[in-house]
């Protein structure tokens, strides 16, 4: 029997497990189930078995998979899915895409964290059609699993037109990637670096939390809401569901460190300024990229001419860690009648790493 994709064909060892040697070396967003930071991303393993369990909670979807050896011993693997629940329902995925008792055959990679534990990456369900996550090619079946990209109601794009203000709207994905650590890992100041050497991804990465901090969440790819509150600003991203307060004027509440820091801001013209200090987040990226309590950020936000997307630029200065400000811009698409979703449903109880 042979498995293929698009970078390489390999053999099946066993009817219900084997390794692939197919190197994925891509950093990516840290819910991918191929960054290698937590996944042993060269190896695929192929697993059949029943699905004994259902865990739809954020950050990651997971199912139980019970599988029976040769001899007839059983052990259960957890099968973690990418992405959070509220991109998968986007897609048209819910808890009942599959259900317990159902045999089913599942590719991914296996967790640095958790031996029994994989990066799901492929499922074959009993109807013969095939979970595939990301643009990767089928291994095994002609069908995929149906999904949709949900299309907002033309009363819902109208009454979003209508009640849009300047920055005041929800805004949809980032128009380019999330920044990549190779953009400012230059300016890192040895101490810096000492830290940065000191992250294993298995162990420290923010996400078992449930929390984020700033400018992760900023650049996160899903959508952000922001309305105006009249003395202040609220900031609102779906992952993690953050929340941030902008206070415009004095009449504001004394500085407390948070993940998210204390933040003042003031218009220049159709440009919202931000100032944010108070930081109290060991991270400045999902990639263990270190910033101390002396980090402040200056962000923009400015609606572009024709209204299609927001530009918005953020200037990161820790003398700490950092030998000069890191400068960062990016920018989200308008889409008219986008919805929220605000209930998040975090599970940060991830088990002991190995």
């Amino acid at each position: 029997m042979k498995v293929e994709t698009r970078t390489c064909t390999h053999s099946l060892a066993a009817l219900w497990i084997t390794a692939l040697v197919c190197p994925m070396t891509t950093i990516a967003h840290h819910g991918s189930n191929s960054n290698p930071d937590l996944y042993l991303a060269e190896n695929l393993l192929v697993l059949e078995g029943e699905i004994s369990g259902i865990l739809w909670r954020n950050p990651h979807p997971r199912l139980m998979l019970t599988v029976v050896g040769d001899d007839g011993g059983q052990t259960d693997w957890e099968l973690e899915m990418p992405g959070s629940i509220n991109g998968l329902i986007a897609n048209g995925l819910d808890s009942e895409f599959v259900r317990v008792g159902e045999r089913v055959r599942a590719a991914g990679v296996v967790s640095r964290r958790d031996p029994s534990s994989i990066g799901l990456l492929h499922l074959l369900l009993p109807s013969g059609e095939e979970y595939v996550s990301g643009n990767r090619e089928n291994l095994w079946s002609d069908e995929r699993v149906t999904t949709r990209n949900d299309v907002p109601t033309p009363a819902a794009v109208r009454a979003a037109e209508e009640s849009a203000d300047g920055i005041f709207r929800v805004w949809g994905r980032r128009t380019s990637p999330r920044p990549a650590p190779e953009e400012y890992a230059g300016l890192l100041t040895e101490r810096g670096r000492e830290l940065a050497s000191q992250y294993y991804g298995p162990r420290d990465n923010p996400e078992f939390e449930c929390r984020t901090g700033i400018p992760t969440h900023m650049f996160d790819p899903v959508p952000m809401e922001i309305t105006d509150g009249g003395d202040r600003i609220h900031i609102h991203t779906e992952e993690y569901n953050v929340r941030r307060v902008i206070y415009l004027t004095e009449d504001r509440p004394d500085p407390e460190p948070s993940n998210v820091g204390y933040s003042t801001g003031r218009w220049d013209g159709d440009t919202l300024v931000v100032e944010t200090t108070h930081i109290d987040w060991p991270y400045f990226d999902p990639y263990g990229t270190p910033q101390s309590d002396r980090m402040s950020y200056v962000e923009t936000f400015r609606v572009a001419g024709d209204e299609s997307r927001l530009d918005y630029t953020i200037v990161a200065t820790d003398p700490v860690m950092f030998s000069a400000p890191v400068e960062l811009a990016r920018a989200w698409r308008w889409q008219p009648g986008l919805q929220m979703v605000e209930d998040f449903d975090c599970v940060a109880d991830w088990g002991d790493p190995d």
